[in-house]
């Protein structure tokens, strides 16, 4: 029988006599066959051509070989149970390295295999960490690029299955539906290529006022700086229950106090009933569930605790380590929750993708197509504000990468400062304010946080929170929808306050829609950079003009009637002692009564009721004699019934009261 020693050496003596023979082969074309020349320049020029592109490549050239090498491994069969996934990733990962050590000419192929491998492994973003330290620039970069390409062909079919079409939703581009094209702008004003979409989120089905039309999980929270309390669970923040404390009633307090009247003084008895007033004292609920090392993250259950824990508490709790303190300490200081939401989002985007791997593996994912989605794929979707990196930008990016190097390593590197200046700007445009029913303290000077969110002021805020689906709804000051949170969490339904049509855009407000429409612009400029122009507020801009323009009338008009009056007051002069008060004018009789009492006497021309007033003569009565003394005809009916003396003593007293 033939041992496999011998069967060795004849593999290898086969192995070198088929090496020489190509070798000489080789050698024979080389200089035989023209054609053959042709060829090798051909390609050694390729080679050449490719690794001058590699070591100091445009981003147009670098993205076409992207492009190229992604074509290239797209048809390429994928392992699908782990332990092949775990093989698939060591041999790529392995001859990766061996083809970086090769030169330039090899990094292309090199850098299909550490894509290859990334596309496997459980957690890419701590594997894209690892390769930008310890891969050649050139690689990393060629990486990247597919990356890049990659996630634009998936942006492609994005829309198409996000949001869920359980959610009734569909996000639209409002800019190829009106026909308008929108197109960025550099900073000097020059026209580029790049389009900017007008994204909106538009319902599929028809939707009656007050019925919710989705629900929507947080990506992110924090509770606010004035709700850190206690009295709020630090993750989901729900408002966690709260037991009163056991207290003895007046009435038990008296049956003490008799007890003890026998052997005690009266001021001691006294003393002791001020001491053991019934006080009302609130203690923490034994369902509450705290952080076992700082005791200030309070929990509303132990699935809260945990995922928790899992996600970000484990680097960021203050009493964990001293960097840890000093980072909270600093957000403290700054007056900002975008360091920590920041940190919170990048420990959850691992910790998501984890266990989003873990359900893979196990056969129990349900998310469909978007479970290809990583969180941060969902992020970059997103609009966001262009911002401005300042010097506390740096100190928490810096402290940022010492809290979580341990847990996300590499993290320094990715998280640039430009990355982090365009998650503050995401953060600034797409979050949202959340309320509860409980009771919480009023903002002060030193719980006031400058973080910029969406809030229609309709109940009390707790804490900040960011939205997937949600973050795409455009404002608008008359909303046909509200955010409102029915289970105490951050949990957020999206109900209607109109009937919604299918096809029909939802909107909610990002301010108070109660202000003025001066106070609204104001406010969606500022924090926005909002210019708008919705129904609501051109009605209000119109009804402002109108007002505006009605003042002036109305002040002329005012002015013409204090004219009139002070016309008809200089009439009259205070000073003369002949002129009748206003009290007696108010008393004199009026037009009408006059006339009446013209038309009794017409059978007597001669006694007129009125008589021409001057104000000069001495004799003349006052407007309240006037007024007092009787008509002629009751004068001369009194006359015939009196007698004659009592005539004469009238007349007297009449002629005295003129005098007078």
């Amino acid at each position: 029988m033939v041992s496999g020693k011998k069967i060795a050496a004849a593999v290898s003596v086969t192995a070198l006599v088929a090496g020489l023979s190509y070798m000489a082969y080789f050698d024979y074309k080389r200089r035989n066959d023209r054609q053959f020349r042709r060829k090798l320049r051909r390609d050694r020029k390729k080679v050449e051509k490719t690794a001058t592109k590699i070591s100091s490549p445009s981003i147009d050239e670098i993205s076409d070989l992207a492009m190229e090498l992604l074509g290239k491994v797209a048809s390429e069969p994928m392992p699908q149970s782990p332990e092949d996934k775990e093989q698939f990733f060591m041999a790529q990962v392995s001859k990766g390295e061996a083809l970086s050590s090769s030169g330039a000419s090899a990094y292309p192929e090199a850098a299909c295999c550490f894509f290859q491998a990334l596309k496997v492994y459980p957690n890419p973003v701590e594997l894209v960490m690892i390769y930008q330290k310890t891969t050649p620039d050139a690689v990393f970069k060629l990486v990247m690029a597919m990356m890049a390409q990659e996630v634009k062909q998936k942006q492609a079919r994005y829309f198409d299955v996000f949001p869920p079409r359980d959610s009734n939703v569909r996000i639209k581009d409002k800019s190829k539906m009106e026909g308008k094209t929108k197109y960025k702008h550099s900073e000097d004003g020059v026209k580029s290529d790049v389009v900017v979409p007008n994204r909106a989120l538009f319902a599929t089905k028809g939707v009656e006022q007050g019925e919710v039309v989705y629900e929507e999980e947080s990506v992110v929270s924090a509770l606010l700086p004035c709700a850190q309390n206690g009295k709020f669970c630090y993750h989901c923040l729900r408002a966690v229950a709260e037991e009163k404390a056991e207290t003895e009633s007046t009435e038990d307090v008296e049956e003490k106090v008799e007890e003890t009247e026998s052997t005690e003084s009266t001021e001691d008895v006294e003393k002791k009933v001020e001491e053991t007033e019934p006080v009302e004292e609130t203690k923490k609920s034994s369902a509450t569930f705290e952080c076992e090392k700082c005791h200030d993250a309070v929990y509303c259950s132990e699935k809260c605790r945990q995922d928790a824990y899992d996600a970000y508490h484990q680097f960021l709790c203050p009493s964990s380590n001293t960097t840890a303190r000093e980072f909270a300490e600093l957000t403290q200081k700054s007056h900002e929750l975008a360091p920590i939401l920041i940190a919170k989002f990048f420990g959850t985007l691992v910790d998501r993708e984890k266990k989003k791997e873990i359900a893979r593996a196990l056969g129990v994912s349900d998310k469909g197509d978007t479970d290809e989605y990583t969180t941060w794929e969902h992020l970059e979707i997103m609009r966001y504000l262009e911002l401005i990196p300042t010097a506390s930008d740096a100190t928490a990016l810096h402290k940022l990468g010492e809290v979580m190097s341990a847990s996300v390593p590499g993290l320094n590197e990715f998280v640039t400062g430009e990355r982090y200046t365009m998650l503050k700007g995401k953060l600034d445009y797409n979050a949202f304010t959340v309320h509860t029913e409980g009771v919480v303290p009023k903002e002060t000077p030193e719980t006031h946080v400058s973080d910029t969110m969406r809030d229609d002021h309709t109940k009390s805020a707790v804490g900040i929170s960011m939205y997937l689906i949600s973050s795409h709804i455009a404002h608008d000051c008359d909303p046909n929808v509200q955010i409102v949170f029915p289970d105490g969490t951050d949990k957020a339904a999206v109900k209607a306050l109109k009937s919604i049509a299918a096809d029909e855009e939802l909107r909610i407000s990002y301010v108070d829609p109660q202000q003025s429409v001066e106070e609204r612009q104001k406010q969606l400029q500022a924090l926005y950079r909002i210019k708008c122009a919705c129904k609501k507020c051109e009605a209000d801009l119109e009804a402002a003009k109108a007002e505006a323009a009605a003042a002036p009338a109305a002040e002329d008009k005012a002015e013409t009637v204090e004219e009139k009056s002070a016309e008809a007051v200089k009439t009259i002069d205070p000073n003369d002692e002949g002129t009748p008060s206003f009290a007696a004018v108010a008393a004199s009789p009026t037009p009408v009564s006059a006339v009446e009492d013209k038309a009794e006497v017409v059978e007597e021309p001669e006694a007129s009721p009125l008589k021409t007033i001057d104000p000069s003569d001495e004799g003349t009565p006052s407007f309240a004699a006037v007024a007092a003394s009787p008509s002629p005809v009751e004068a001369k009916a009194e006359e015939a019934e009196k007698p004659e003396a009592e005539t004469d003593e009238e007349e007297y007293e009449t002629e005295e009261s003129s005098d007078e």
